[in-house]
This record gives structure tokens, sequence and C-alpha cells, in this order.
């Protein structure tokens, strides 16, 4: 298992790029569950039911995934930040609004976020 980085370990924008991009996931996959409602409605033939039946369960396995990583996180606010901006879909400034932190401040704690779910992701 990786050691998990201290809090004087500097994290790089490239791990907090990736963290961002790991978590994005989520809506990702969240909106293709809706493509795929949305055909499914229609009457058309699903595109995940033809070309590759299997990917809406990797989708689902993705998102528990990413969930799962953030759950995972010790309660705080930044905990909450990651939640409501990922997996609910909340801007920033709605989270911060909800958090009741100006915009500003809602921004710093995203990346304290991010960099809190690297160190523990680590």
């Amino acid at each position: 298992m990786p050691k998990e980085k201290t809090v004087k370990e500097e994290i790089s924008k490239e791990e907090i790029k990736k963290a961002e991009e790991f978590l994005k996931g989520y809506k990702l996959n969240r909106n293709l569950f809706r493509l795929d409602t949305y055909e499914r409605k229609r009457g058309e033939v699903s595109e995940w039911d033809a070309e590759s039946p299997d990917e809406l369960y990797l989708a689902r396995a993705r998102m528990f995934e990413i969930r799962h990583a953030i759950m995972e996180l010790p309660n705080c606010d930044e905990k909450l930040m990651l939640y409501f901006h990922y997996i609910k879909g909340e801007t920033i400034e709605k989270c911060g609004e909800m958090l009741g932190l100006s915009r500003a401040s809602a921004f710093r704690m995203r990346k304290r976020a991010l960099e809190l779910f690297i160190r523990k992701s680590a």
C-alpha cells in the first residue's frame, strides 16, 4: 500500500488535475445513463445495448468507485465540498453558499479538498 502523503509534502498541479479528472468521471457516467434513458424513452435501440452492452455496468461500477472514494474521507467540510460538487453536480459557488463561505473561500476549500483526497488516496 502506498505511503500516505504528509501535510508538508507538496502536491503537484498534475496530481490535482488527475484527481479532478477522476472525480469528474462521476458526472460523465451519470450523463451516459441519462442518454441511455433518453434513447429508451424515444423507443430507439440504446447505443449501449447495440455496441457494448456491458458498458453501463462498468459505468455504474465507476460511479460507485468515485462515490466510495469520497465517502471514505474523514467527516469535514472538504468532504462535503467534494460530494456536493462532483456527486451532486453543484457549482463551487453553490457549495460555498451551502457551507457558509464566500466565493473565494469556496474555491480555496475545493483546492484543499482535492489535496485531502489525494493524500488519503495515495
